[in-house]
């Protein structure tokens, strides 16, 4: 299986890892009760439904039904080929591999247009490299760039460049290498003219290239070296098929592992705040594309973080996005948020350099402001609070904030604060605040109703919601015996045998039966079934999936002989009698058809009788 790669191999390779370490590279996880639970990396969700199996080595999502082995979420994550999963395992476990179970090409999760934007992109970040550290064209780019603090090291690590103030050196560059001219019109690197003219878009700009989150170069953002008013600060690529700037974060997939383990992502307003932050040693920094913060953005980080540090400028416009993040961030996610000013509207390379990398890493990871206060604080902006009209549209503002709190002792704390700080009575305070809340619920939109096409998020551990949404539709009594029927058989010998000696047993859902009969030579072959390794022997994703559905199903430790004859009692009673209620209804919509009356009262009799019998087996 696998290509070449021998059984044996793969197995030493699978076990060789726990797959929490692997998965925690890219998730954040938390034990609760015998799993570990995070927010799922395949589809966007606020309730984490991500459960990791260390005893079983298999992963499986409550919500969009996904599971496997170590292999699987590789493979489905980067979208790898299952030997190019092997080979990121035992890379992660320094086992080495014969390169000749690699023969094939690797799956890319990029098309073959995609790719060569990137190799295009590669090769200019090439060009940018050479031109800023190795020639004259370069000097000023570089001297600017020290000034601020920047090492070389620091512009080797960021892959840092420069576009010369030359006109169109780059498309020089490419029309040498015989770069398709269709290829550099959709690269976004040139401006092309009516004519279908190419000129370089960059020129005269030291270049930071944006990377995705596989660390793939997919875009530029170029700042200029000289003021005009005519020319904008900073100079974006324009977004093509792989580059999306309400996506992309700055940095993220060089910090990713450094925010898992802290658990805390630092949102810094540019580029230079990143860098400067990382040659300090605070490596968990990221910035947006000079944009907002989005819902996207906001999903990447609440997948390997708990809690947002926002380390804005503290000017006007840097509070306004500061407001306008936090509110996002709470609509969006549930992580803790706090704000952190640089003392002296210092920058963090000014920083660093005037209070030392110490003083600086402290500053970090300091508490910091909370985002309730900071907001309280930014809604005094533009107000006279000497003036009795201003003070009573900020405490109506102020007590909409406190209402919003979740945490009564957060609320108790800040009606404190008000209290304390206009003289009222907090009694006062209290019945004003419930009168504004009780104001919004009563004009929101009822947030507890659900769309029958979005299930509630399930509870980890609940036996009833342990299947994923496709199944969890309409499930039968003889859906959930079949599961559970399944589940005991497959973990417990004496089960086994039991089925495999009755001589006319099978399962009536195709998928179930068709694992039960693979399973027969799974154990023939290994006589032991361990379920991360007979995923890779089903090969199937869908087969995986259900067998991830079938292990995350909350029984108890030990069996009984009456709880299995049930199990077989509902599958050999009820399930005939579905399929002959199936059948009755086919037949009553074809006499509906053909306007048989006679027919149709005939069938619908019949059709009462088998519900009547299905109930009655049924309690």
């Amino acid at each position: 299986m696998a290509g070449m790669i021998p059984e044996d191999i793969i197995n030493d390779v699978r076990t060789s890892v726990d797959i929490a370490d692997v998965v925690g590279r890219y998730v954040q996880l938390r034990k609760a009760g015998k799993n570990l639970f995070g927010v799922c990396p395949f589809h966007d969700e606020k309730t984490p439904s991500f459960s990791v199996s260390e005893s079983k080595q298999i992963f499986h999502c409550f919500s969009c039904g996904r599971g496997g082995n170590v292999f699987k979420f590789l493979m489905d994550l980067e979208n790898l080929s299952f030997p190019d999963a092997v080979r990121r395992v035992a890379e992660f476990s320094n086992i080495p591999l014969d390169q000749s179970y690699f023969k094939t090409a690797k799956k890319s999760s990029y098309s073959s247009e995609q790719s060569a934007l990137i190799d295009l992109y590669e090769k200019a970040s090439e060009l940018f490299s050479h031109i800023l550290l190795n020639t004259k064209l370069g000097e000023d780019a570089l001297k600017y760039l020290k000034d601020r603090g920047m090492t070389e090291a620091d512009i080797k690590d960021f892959d840092i460049g420069f576009a010369a103030p030359e006109d169109n050196l780059l498309l020089s560059f490419f029309k040498e290498h015989k770069i398709d001219q269709r290829l550099m019109a959709d690269s976004g690197l040139f401006i092309e003219s009516e004519n279908q003219t190419l000129r370089d878009r960059f020129f005269n700009r030291i270049i930071f290239p944006i990377k995705d989150a596989n660390g793939k170069i997919v875009a530029f953002s170029g700042r200029s070296l000289v003021k005009d008013p005519n020319h904008p600060k900073y100079l974006n690529s324009p977004e093509t098929s792989i580059f999306n700037k309400g996506k992309v974060l700055y940095n993220f997939s060089q910090a990713r592992s450094e925010i898992i383990q802290q658990k805390t992502v630092i949102l810094y307003e540019g580029f230079m705040d990143v860098i400067a932050a990382h040659r300090a040693s605070v490596k968990n920094g990221i910035a947006t594309m000079g944009t907002s913060l989005t819902e996207d953005h906001i999903n990447a980080i609440k997948r390997v973080a708990d809690r947002v540090v926002i380390c804005f400028d503290g000017d006007a416009p840097g509070q306004k996005a500061i407001a306008r993040a936090i509110e996002l961030l709470r609509q969006s996610s549930d992580l803790q948020i706090s704000v952190v000013f640089i003392p002296d509207n210092l920058d963090p390379d000014e920083y660093v350099e005037q209070k030392g990398i110490e003083s600086f890493q402290s500053l970090m990871h300091q508490t910091g402001e909370s985002s309730t206060s900071f907001l309280l604080k930014y809604d005094r902006t533009g107000l006279n609070l000497a003036n009795e009209n201003d003070q009573l549209e900020y405490l109506k503002k102020a007590l909409k904030r406190i209402g919003s709190l979740r945490d009564a002792l957060e609320q108790d704390l800040y009606l404190n604060q008000l209290s304390d700080e206009f003289d009222i009575d907090k009694r006062d305070l209290k019945d004003q605040l419930r009168e504004s809340v009780a104001d919004r619920i009563a004009h929101a939109p009822n947030q507890f109703e659900l769309n029958e096409q979005t299930p509630p998020p399930p509870v980890p551990g609940e036996e009833q919601q342990v299947f994923n949404q496709n199944i969890q539709k309409k499930l039968s009594q003889v859906d959930i015996s079949e599961y559970r029927l399944l589940a005991r058989a497959l973990n417990n010998h004496d089960v086994w045998l039991k089925l495999q000696s009755l001589p006319n047993f099978y399962f009536p859902t195709e998928k179930l039966e068709t694992i039960y009969v693979l399973a027969s030579g799974y154990l023939e072959k290994n006589h032991e079934y361990n379920v991360a390794d007979f995923m890779d022997y089903l090969k199937e994703d869908e087969l995986q999936a259900v067998v991830a559905d079938i292990e995350s199903i909350n029984l108890s430790p030990e069996f009984t002989e009456e709880e299995i004859q049930d199990y077989l009692s509902v599958i050999e009673n009820v399930a005939p009698l579905s399929e002959q209620i199936s059948d009755v209804k086919s037949d009553l919509d074809e006499a509906t058809r053909l306007g048989n009356k006679e027919l149709q009262q005939q069938l619908t009799l019949k059709l009462i009788a088998l519900y009547q019998k299905q109930q009655q087996l049924q309690q």
